[in-house]
């Protein structure tokens, strides 16, 4: 019987990644735009961080699920 635990590491690295990204493209728009536009962006960021992150997660899962059966 075989006991594998999976943990991804770099699951955490693009997670950070992700929202480094987005936390720097806010903090320039703040420096140039006004206070309403700054929240629009940071939503619409926020929104393209968690559809990677649901990608990213759905790809972890079918590689797993892939090496499982093998």
């Amino acid at each position: 019987m075989k006991n594998t635990s999976h943990s991804s590491p770099t699951g955490s690295l693009l997670v950070g990644m992700a929202a480094g990204a987005a936390l720097g493209a806010v903090g320039t728009m703040a420096a140039t735009q006004n206070q309403r536009q700054v929240k629009r962006t940071a939503r619409k960021l926020a929104k393209g961080a968690e559809h990677a992150i649901c990608q990213l997660d759905k790809m972890v899962d079918n590689f797993v699920e892939q090496h499982m059966d093998s």
